[in-house]
């Protein structure tokens, strides 16, 4: 007796492989069964991206920067004219050959020619003078216009000396001045001492430097100057010092400190040619034009006296 059998469906197909295919839980299966390998190398690849995306991003702002110092190279940099018609003071070599033209035109033979100091630097007269004197000065480096800015800063100054001559107050004004060139002299090495010192703190430069200004500076005149080579024969060729009587002691000290380590970095020709200097004392009849007995609104409390 024969039974009939059942037939055997091959294993994948039918509607129950369909639905074991599409099962979550075996896609899940597939995905942890996947070898080690291949997971090691879409992890590599994804941060291959990523890295690809960093290059690309400091690439671009290579360029960036590159296109950047391009465009600053085309452009014409400042030149001396220009740095010259911004400036305060005109170049040293323009000044010198300045003076030299108006010297020479001064005392040529013929036809001598120069400012008159009691008219207007634009009257005719003087006009012609500048005129002269600027065609003389011109050149590639300096033009016209920075020629005869400084041209008429030089007739100023001629024309306050001739006034200061005719009212007897010349010697007076030289003095002054000579003093004023002490003092900015005096500044200018002890800021460079300060900033080459080795045994100051950077706050405790910090600190100084906001001092180191002109009002803040004592002023020097000679024995002959202040009037005093009459009782003073051999001291002709001192510096008297006039201390301001406002400033801190501990300002004076770092003062000092500052004037000898500025006096140790002298050439020997140097400190042959310097004057010698001593502190006038408090008893000392006169001061010197320009001194100041009350310290500057701006001066801190540490850098001035308690009573001040």
């Amino acid at each position: 007796m024969s039974s009939a059998r059942t037939p055997v469906r091959p294993l994948g197909t039918g509607e129950d492989s369909e639905r074991r295919v599409s099962s979550p839980f075996l896609s899940s299966s597939r995905s942890l069964l996947q070898p080690a390998d291949s997971r090691r190398q879409e992890s590599a690849a994804g941060s291959t991206g990523n890295v690809n995306v960093q290059i690309l991003a400091a690439i671009k702002s290579l360029q960036e920067q590159v296109a950047d110092l391009q465009a600053k190279s085309t452009q014409p940099a400042a030149s001396s004219i220009e740095q010259c018609a911004v400036s305060k003071k005109a170049p040293k070599e323009l000044l010198t050959s300045i003076h030299s033209v108006v010297r020479h035109l001064r005392e040529r033979l013929d036809a001598p020619m120069q400012w008159d100091t009691s008219s207007g630097f634009s009257s005719p007269e003087n006009m012609r003078v500048t005129s002269e004197i600027v065609t003389a000065c011109v050149n590639e480096k300096y033009p016209a216009s920075v020629v005869q800015k400084a041209t008429k800063k030089y007739f100023t100054t001629l024309k306050r000396r001739s006034r200061l001559q005719t009212n007897n107050k010349l010697p007076d004004a030289r003095k002054k001045q000579r003093r004023l060139q002490r003092k900015h002299h005096k500044l200018q090495n002890r800021k460079v001492a300060l900033s080459g010192s080795t045994t100051l703190t950077q706050e405790q430069k910090e600190k100084f430097s906001s001092i180191l200004r002109i009002e803040y500076m004592s002023s020097e005149e000679s024995a002959e100057e202040s009037g005093e080579d009459e009782h003073m024969g051999e001291r002709l060729k001192v510096l008297l010092i006039h201390t301001l009587p406002w400033r801190n002691p501990s300002v004076n000290e770092m003062f000092q400190s500052l004037d000898r380590k500025s006096a140790r970095k002298r050439t020997s020709r140097a400190a042959e040619m310097c004057r010698k200097r001593c502190r006038a004392s408090a008893t000392e009849p006169s001061s010197p034009s320009g001194f100041t007995a009350k310290p500057p609104p701006s001066c801190p409390a540490w850098a001035k006296v308690s009573d001040c």
